[in-house]
C-alpha cells in the first residue's frame, strides 16, 4: 500500500492547469466529449485553519491527514505541493530523501518506516493527523529560517511545525508524542530469532519453542504478526489446535509456542515484516505533484531453528507359556506347576480351598479332645 505525505494542494494552481490545457485542446479539436479530471479524495485526518502563508497559496486551511489514491488510503512527502488525484499515477521509487534533496538522519529514516510500518492503515483522525504532521516536520522542515519566509513559493517553503501543532486538536496533538515516543523505542532494524527447546525431544511429547522479535536496543517488540511454518511438528493455535501453519502475535512477555513433533527433525520458520532502514518514495509524473512513500517501508525478516527427536520408548512384558497336556506318568516342574497352580485358581477355588482347610481343622482339634477324654469303643 502505496503511503503519501503533504499538503492540500492550491486548488487554484491545478484548476489553472486544467483550463489552460483545455483551451489548448480546445483550439485544436472541437471534436469528442470531453473526459472528467479525477478529484483529490481525502481519507482521515484535521484540517488545520489557517493555511500556512506562502506566495500563491489560497487555501484557507491545510490538510493533515491521508488521502485516498487507487482506492488505498496514502500520505504525502512534499509540503506544499499538489495533492494527489485518487487516480495519480508514480514511477518506480528511490531513497527517500528531504523536500530540499539532502539525506534524512538515519534515526529519522527509520522512525519514518517504523511509524508507515505501524500507523499506515490507521482509521483515527488523530493519529493519522499526528503521522502527517511528523512526515512534514522531518522531510519538510527547515534548514535556515528563511525557508519559512512567506515570500517563499510552493517549491520553496518549508513546514512550519510549531505553526501547524498549536492548530491541531488536542487528541492529536497527544498523539504526536504517542507516535514519536513509539518511534524512539521501537525503531529498526528488528531482530527476529527461534529458539529450540533443552534437551532430548520426543515424537509426540509437547514442549515450548521460544520466538523473540528485538528493537534497534534490543528489546522485545510486541503486537507484531509473526507466521509461522512448521516441519515434522504441529503446534497448539489461539483456538487450541494442532497446525502446522499459522499467525500469532508477539507481547511484551517472551512469546513460547507448544510444539509437538511428528518426525525425526521438527523445526520451524517464521515470517514477519520489520521496519527498512530507509524508507523509498516515488514521484508522481505530474511534476508539482506530491511525492509518495511506498509502505511503511518496510522489508521481509526470517527465521528458523529445528532439533531432533526420537520415538517413544516401548516396553514390552512376557507370559510364561505352560503345556496345554502333561504326558501320562509325568511331572511337572515346579515352576510349570506353580504357575499351572496359579492360573487354574479362580476367586471361587480359593473359598473352597479355605473351607476345606478350616473343616479339616475342626475335625483334628475334635479327634483330638476324644483322645484326651478316653472315649473309646470296643
Amino acid at each position: 500500500m502505496p503511503v503519501l505525505i503533504g499538503k492540500q494542494p492550491s486548488s487554484v494552481r491545478r484548476i489553472t492547469v486544467g483550463l489552460a490545457v483545455a483551451a489548448v485542446v480546445a483550439g485544436v479539436s472541437l471534436a469528442g466529449a470531453p473526459t472528467a479530471a479525477a478529484a483529490v479524495q481525502r481519507g482521515v485526518g484535521h484540517e488545520t485553519t489557517p493555511a500556512q502563508p506562502y506566495q500563491g497559496n489560497p487555501d484557507p486551511a491545510d490538510w493533515l491527514g491521508s488521502y485516498v489514491v487507487g482506492g488505498k488510503q496514502v500520505w504525502c512527502v512534499q509540503f506544499a505541493h499538489l495533492a494527489p488525484d485518487s487516480d495519480e499515477q508514480y514511477q518506480p521509487g528511490a531513497t527517500l530523501k528531504t523536500k530540499w534533496g539532502t539525506d534524512l538522519p538515519p534515526n529519522v529514516a527509520s522512525d519514518i518506516s517504523y511509524l508507515l510500518l505501524r500507523y499506515a492503515g490507521t482509521d483515527s483522525a488523530d493519529e493519522a493527523a499526528a503521522l502527517a504532521h511528523l512526515l512534514h516536520t522531518w522531510t519538510a522542515g527547515p534548514q535556515n529560517p528563511a525557508q519559512l519566509d512567506p515570500a517563499n513559493d510552493f517549491r520553496h517553503i518549508a513546514y512550519d511545525a510549531p505553526f501547524h501543532l498549536s492548530k491541531l486538536p488536542s487528541g492529536a496533538q497527544a498523539a504526536v508524542q504517542a507516535l514519536q515516543a513509539d518511534a524512539a523505542v521501537n525503531r529498526g532494524p528488528w531482530t527476529a530469532t527461534v529458539a529450540a527447546p533443552d534437551g532430548a525431544q520426543t515424537i509426540g511429547v509437547a514442549a515450548d519453542w521460544t520466538i523473540t522479535i528485538t528493537n534497534a536496543g534490543g528489546t522485545r517488540v510486541p503486537d507484531v504478526p509473526v507466521t509461522i511454518a512448521a516441519a515434522d511438528a504441529t503446534f497448539t493455535d489461539a483456538d487450541g489446535k494442532q497446525v502446522s501453519s499459522g499467525t500469532v502475535t508477539t507481547t511484551e512477555d517472551p512469546l513460547t509456542l507448544s510444539v509437538t513433533p511428528t518426525g525425526a527433525a521438527p523445526g520451524i520458520d517464521i515470517t514477519l515484516a520489520g521496519p527498512a532502514e530507509v524508507p523509498v518514495v516515488q514521484q508522481a509524473i505530474e511534476v508539482d505533484t506530491q511525492r509518495i512513500v511506498s509502505t511503511g517501508g518496510e522489508k521481509e525478516l526470517t527465521a528458523s531453528a529445528e532439533t531432533t527427536a526420537s520415538p517413544p520408548p516401548t516396553t514390552t512384558t512376557t507370559t510364561p507359556q505352560l503345556p496345554s497336556t502333561i504326558p501320562a506318568g509325568d511331572t511337572p516342574g515346579g515352576p510349570v506347576a506353580n504357575a499351572a497352580v496359579t492360573q487354574q485358581m479362580t476367586s471361587g477355588g480359593w473359598i473352597a480351598l479355605i473351607a476345606v482347610i478350616i473343616a479339616a481343622t475342626l475335625l483334628t482339634v475334635h479327634l483330638a479332645r476324644r483322645r484326651a477324654t478316653g472315649d473309646h469303643r470296643g
